[in-house]
């Protein structure tokens, strides 16, 4: 088995457990409105499930595992995962600014009008736009 192949049935088995794990577990049901909230999740779930299947059946080109890239992105994970926990722990409104200030900075964002963006203006974007237009809680 190639690692096309490979990444092909992972790609397709993370989309099965989007589908019948992740979303309906973690989204609110309704009863009003024209969309259901999970519609749209539903929807690129199965997306992802076709597009696994695709790439399993018809791989292209050569997968090479280059260990830079990974450990960068395992390291954007661990951070990604301990920006949730202080969330959960210290609320949106702190947890969100640490989080994008410790991503810009291992990103090599140095500016400091685009820091203050980054920190200030998109996290209170966010709140702004879940809270209270969509009227969803955050932790």
């Amino acid at each position: 088995m190639t690692l096309n192949r490979l990444s092909g049935i992972l790609t397709a088995l993370l989309g099965l457990a989007l589908l019948f794990w992740v979303i309906p577990n973690h989204t609110e049901t309704t009863d009003y409105g024209w969309l259901r909230p999970a519609t749209l999740p539903n929807i690129a779930a199965i997306i992802i499930v076709v597009s696994g299947c695709i790439h399993l059946i018809f791989p292209k080109g050569k997968a090479e595992i280059d260990w830079r890239i990974t450990t960068r992105v395992l390291l954007f994970l661990g951070i990604g995962v301990l920006g949730l926990w202080l969330m959960s722990r210290l609320g949106f409104v702190i947890g969100a600014p640490v989080l994008m200030l410790v991503l810009m900075l291992v990103t090599g964002e140095r500016r400091y009008h685009w820091l203050a963006i980054g920190i200030i203006v998109l996290p209170s974007l966010t709140w702004f736009c879940v809270d209270f237009l969509l009227k969803r809680p955050l932790p």
